[in-house]
């Protein structure tokens, strides 16, 4: 081999390691090899008995090599301290140790249960969102020890606050995460929680618009949205009401399935709250007149006291693109 050819064969390969090391800039990374793998979770750690198990977890998806981490959702539980500065120093110095680069998107644990009715003594939902964005959602690069750049929402003035909406693309599949969460997506519980709702929802369904009009544009085989609140009361099991009226998750159901169907290529969607691992498809509402989906997947992940994890492997090659396995933990199946 010539020493031309052995330079071009060092760069290519630098090239690919460097894309295997999940650095990208502005969110968008150049195209890897066509099948890599994510890691989800969630929803655990609801007492301290369970923190092990957690740890558990976190070991097992550092073991992996994976293109990223995404947690749904829930540190933990409100009466057991999940809207506290100390629980929340614990998750941050987890999330930043992970060995792979981890994205985090807010549950109602976090902050929209934090108040009197859910055993939060003086609980101010509101405080405890702003505090958790300046946390959780400093900077433009996700979480852990490798990284790779994020678009968030908050670059549009109009949303300023909504540093926790991002985007990234890897190899060919967009991912977006919404701030949706379980409780009613904090809906019909004080007119102060209503108007917050409103505006946050406002910002969602715009940024759902902007995830799937980029994707469109970058040409990407496959959507993936990442969000906290099951969104599907037709399907139990259901936390809460499932016939919360007025429902919190109506208009995002209607626009999921209308960016869904026009969309045409799979599109997935990541939640977890109800703590019930599934994989299911297609997109219906028994009983009602939405539109069957044929294209659409929904992946809900483990939750307490069942701490595991889930792997979704991405080929670009599989008319499905995703590929769903759940983790189960060694340790945990035998942990009482």
């Amino acid at each position: 081999m010539s020493a031309r050819s052995n330079s071009v064969c060092r760069r290519a390969f630098l090239l690919l390691a460097l894309l295997l090391t999940g650095c990208a800039g502005q969110g968008i990374s150049e195209r890897p090899a066509q099948v890599y793998s994510i890691g989800l979770f969630g929803d655990l750690a609801y007492a301290p008995k369970y923190e092990v198990q957690l740890d558990a977890v976190l070991a097992d998806l550092n073991r992996t090599p994976l293109a990223f981490v995404a947690h749904v959702g829930d540190l933990g539980a409100p009466r057991e301290g999940s809207c506290s500065d100390t629980l929340w120093a614990r998750r941050f110095q987890q999330f930043s140790a992970s060995a792979n680069p981890l994205v985090f998107t807010p549950g109602d644990n976090d902050w929209a249960d934090c108040h009197d009715a859910q055993g939060v003594k003086g609980g101010v939902p509101s405080e405890r969102l702003a505090s958790l964005r300046a946390l959780f959602f400093k900077g433009d690069e996700t979480l852990g020890q490798r990284r790779f750049g994020l678009v968030r929402q908050s670059h549009d003035p109009q949303f300023a606050s909504y540093r926790e909406n991002a985007r990234w693309d890897i190899g060919g599949v967009t991912f977006i995460t919404l701030h949706v969460v379980g409780t009613n997506n904090n809906r019909g519980r004080t007119p102060e929680a209503d108007a917050e709702y409103a505006d946050r929802m406002r910002a969602n369904l715009a940024w759902l618009r902007a995830g799937f009009a980029h994707a469109r544009a970058a040409g990407s085989r496959a959507v993936m949205i990442i969000q906290q609140g099951n969104i599907f009361p037709a399907l139990p099991p259901f936390p809460g009401n499932p016939k919360a009226d007025p429902d919190g998750f109506a208009d995002l159901r209607v626009a999921v399935a209308k960016e869904a169907l026009a969309f045409v290529r799979p599109v997935g969607l990541v939640h977890g709250d109800s703590h019930f691992f599934r994989v299911d498809k297609p997109f219906m509402i028994r009983g009602a007149k939405d539109p069957v989906v044929p294209n659409f997947t929904r992946i809900e992940t483990f939750g307490d006291p069942n701490h595991h994890w889930v792997q979704v492997t991405v080929d670009l090659a599989d008319p499905n693109v995703f590929t769903v396995r759940s983790r189960m933990v060694a340790a945990n199946i035998e942990a009482k």
